[in-house]
């Protein structure tokens, strides 16, 4: 199988049409029919089922697919470390996709400490849904995938996971702020900002209250946490989220953590996803290490004791 053939072939998987694919690549569509009919017969199977409204892959193709995205990756990757070799410095792309609590100041702080070290590394950060974050890690279009999932995935490989539940965060003047742990039912009380559907801290947290007939209606729904923290710093709006989404609106003072009274509140779990079977050059693979290295600290998934609300005290949340 040619490295030509296996491009060809995965634009046509990417697109669903020869011409699609014809009109991505710049080439005659004849030219990739004739190297799709020759990997078929070259293989013995059909690779797409020929419909009135396109091409679609059979198991065959799917299996192929999978194959030829890492072929082609790797290809790609081997020929820039190669070409680094002859650089008097070496330069290199890391390419990530996350999801907005994370792309706020988790990763930047990251990209900026690993850049101090290594100032010729270059970094695409992808900020996406959490499904989005899989599909890419899964298509190679991203190197890594940092995201919170409710549930497994096929096609990547978990590199680290951890569960990781959700606090409540509120300007210092929220009238709540002080009062010890507190109950969702309390909170429902006061206006509330969260992010939407799209997220899975809103998810679980609406699963969460329809169990217990609690009927949250947010003041604020957004889709960028930036602005969600920013309004509940400005009033009386508390907000749920991970730490590590919050945790540098807490370290500058501008939010708190206020203490609830249930455990493991809509726990997720945080993981780092790479494409399946995928190597990785070295430098990406170093800066994930980082990653783990970083999320694994004591203060990165969880709030200091300094983080919590004044006069609260910690619950097990």
């Amino acid at each position: 199988m040619q490295p030509s053939a296996l491009r060809y072939f995965l634009e046509v998987a990417r697109t669903g049409s020869l011409s699609a694919a014809a009109g991505r690549l710049h080439i005659a569509t004849s030219a990739i029919s004739r190297q799709i009919s020759r990997l078929e017969e070259e293989l013995g199977t059909p690779l797409f089922d020929r419909r009135p409204r396109g091409m679609a892959l059979t198991h065959a193709g799917r299996l192929l697919a999978s194959y030829a995205r890492r072929a082609v990756l790797e290809g790609d990757e081997i020929v820039s470390e190669i070409r680094a070799l002859s650089s008097d410095a070496t330069r290199g792309l890391i390419r990530l996709g996350v999801t907005e609590g994370l792309a706020v100041s988790f990763l930047p702080e990251m990209i900026h400490a690993f850049r101090l070290e290594r100032p010729h590394m270059l970094f695409d950060v992808r900020v996406m849904s959490p499904a989005q974050v899989v599909t890419c890690v899964q298509e190679g279009e991203v190197e890594i995938g940092l995201t919170f999932s409710l549930s497994p995935e096929d096609g990547v490989e978990i590199r680290w996971q951890r569960a990781v539940s959700a606090y409540a965060f509120a300007g210092k003047t929220h009238p709540l702020v002080g009062h010890g742990p507190i109950t969702i039912e309390e909170i429902s009380e006061h206006p509330v900002a969260i992010l939407d559907s799209g997220a899975t801290v809103r998810r679980v947290l609406d699963m969460y209250c329809a169990t217990r007939g609690i009927l949250l209606k947010p003041a604020l729904s957004s889709s960028n946490l930036a602005s969600v923290l920013h309004f509940c710093r400005l009033g009386p709006a508390m907000t749920f989220a991970s730490y590590i989404s919050a945790r540098a609106a807490v370290r500058d003072g501008h939010l708190a953590v206020v203490p609830l009274r249930e455990t493991n509140f809509l726990e997720r779990n945080l993981q780092i996803l790479t494409m399946l079977g995928r190597t990785l050059p070295q430098t990406t693979r170093d800066f994930l290490e980082r990653l783990v290295m970083e999320l694994e600290a004591p203060d990165t998934l969880h709030p200091p004791p300094a983080a919590w609300a004044t006069g609260a005290k910690r619950s097990q949340s």
